[in-house]
């Protein structure tokens, strides 16, 4: 039997982890320009979004700082001063946890959008990405919510019991028991929460390259992923690693070079401000640009390989490689085209 076309990233068959791993690095390859642009976007308002609330909380709660913060030894602030920069801090992490949740989602929206054309081997520009991309960004968005929500809740909830019954208990300091009871039902969650995370890792894909509503696409990814958990966390797993390697491997030379570059003027005989003020920049700048470049692949690399696990299953369980040697104009190989793409 001959090989299944590739016409782009993937052959057009059943993937390996091979075929996985490569297709992903293929596609960042290809279009790393349109991703990088849409997290650029994305990761820029969020970030505008968190500093302008951190600038109005700062100037909201400025003249209950110092009181709070600037107390002698053995002083404690009043409650008055206490409280206004407690619901301050609340509320930048609020916004914080929300804007990240938003640019992640956009990325997220992407990252299908441009395996679209990179399976079929087709060229993008970012127009067409961004398009799609923010046009499947609500149901994307959606899933993504409902999942932080549910693991969220239940780390919440987990706390609240432990909270309360420490708090009712008669004792001074609650019983060893209870507190390997806790324990065991903390680390009980971590297990789920992955379990969970893996279920649900396709809806983001199902979501824009099917036009899924936010639930649809959740049990959608759960029907994909069903009899094939180990197999999706074992390949999503190799594949974070070695994203979160070459991310740290990117992240060094920016650190230590603003480092080496700001250290004549750190280390200038010179008393004027100045000097250390450029030292200061050089190196936050840098560290900055080593920042966003190993977010990005880290984020990236390991939605990709998600993204063709997606496209591995449907080729296997409901016959899809037919469907895309059909869109990509090659000869297909075996049935006729089932599915959609």
């Amino acid at each position: 039997m001959p090989p299944p076309p590739k016409p782009g990233v993937i052959p057009l068959g059943p993937l390996t982890l091979g075929d996985i791993l490569g297709g992903a690095f293929s596609a960042l390859g290809r279009h790393w320009k349109q991703l990088f642009g849409v997290a650029l976007v994305a990761y820029g308002i969020a970030a505008l979004a968190v500093g302008g609330t951190v600038a109005i909380a700062v100037a909201a709660v400025h003249d209950h700082l110092d009181p709070v913060f600037n107390q002698p030894h053995g002083v404690d602030p009043v409650r008055a001063d206490v409280q206004p920069v407690v619901i301050a801090g609340f509320v930048v992490f609020l916004v914080a946890i929300t804007m990240w949740l938003v640019a992640m989602a956009l990325v997220y929206a992407a990252v299908p959008a441009v395996l679209q054309d990179a399976v079929l081997g087709r060229r993008t520009t970012f127009g067409p990405v961004w398009r799609k991309a923010w046009s499947r960004f609500p149901a994307v968005l959606g899933a993504l919510a409902i999942q932080w929500a549910a693991m969220i809740g239940a780390l919440l909830l987990f706390v609240t019991l432990m909270l309360v019954t420490i708090l009712s208990s008669s004792h001074h300091e609650p019983p060893p028991a209870l507190i390997a009871v806790f324990v065991v039902v903390f680390l009980a969650l971590v297990p789920v929460s992955i379990w969970l995370w893996i279920r649900f890792g396709f809806a983001p894909a199902a979501a824009v390259l099917e036009n899924q509503r936010p639930v649809e696409a959740l049990r959608r990814s759960a029907r994909l992923v069903k009899d094939a958990w180990w197999r999706t966390f074992g390949s999503l797993l190799l594949v974070g690693m070695i994203s979160g390697m070459i991310g740290y491997f990117v992240q060094i030379p920016f650190t230590y070079g603003g480092i080496f570059a700001a250290m004549p003027l750190a280390l200038s005989s010179d008393d004027a401000v100045g000097p250390k003020i450029t030292a200061i920049v050089i190196m936050a700048v840098l560290y900055l640009i080593g920042t966003v470049i190993s977010q990005f692949l880290s984020t990236t690399l390991p939605q990709l390989a998600t993204g063709l696990l997606y496209v591995d299953q449907r080729i296997r369980r409901e016959n899809l490689a037919p469907a895309l040697a059909d869109a990509a104009g090659v000869p297909p190989v075996g049935a006729p085209p089932m599915g959609t793409w």
